[in-house]
């Protein structure tokens, strides 16, 4: 596979990261990121311009994912935090209401 057609497929898995990202699918996110890593690891330093511009699309993409990503990671973290509360809440009603 030629340079130009590692780094096409390398933009189009960005893209179907972000779009997973983006609907909250990040069982499949994390799928396609295994599928890319193989592919950005056999790109090899081109000073293209078309090649250096897809490669800042790819990073620019990377790092929109990352703070998603984070931006999930807390939002799942508090929302777990509350339920957990909540599953407490309802185990000490229980163990109240047998008294």
């Amino acid at each position: 596979m030629s340079q130009h057609e590692l780094l096409t497929n390398a933009v189009a898995l960005t893209r179907a990261m972000a779009a997973a990202a983006a609907a909250g699918d990040w069982m499949e996110a994390a799928r396609v990121a295994e599928l890319r890593s193989p592919i950005i690891m056999q790109l090899q330093n081109d000073h293209d311009p078309a090649t250096l511009q897809a490669a800042r699309d790819i990073q620019a993409l990377d790092a929109s994912l990352m703070q998603t990503a984070d931006a999930a990671r807390v939002s799942l973290g508090k929302g777990f935090s509350e339920a957990s509360a909540r599953i407490d809440a309802a185990s000490r009603y229980q163990q109240a209401a047998r008294l």
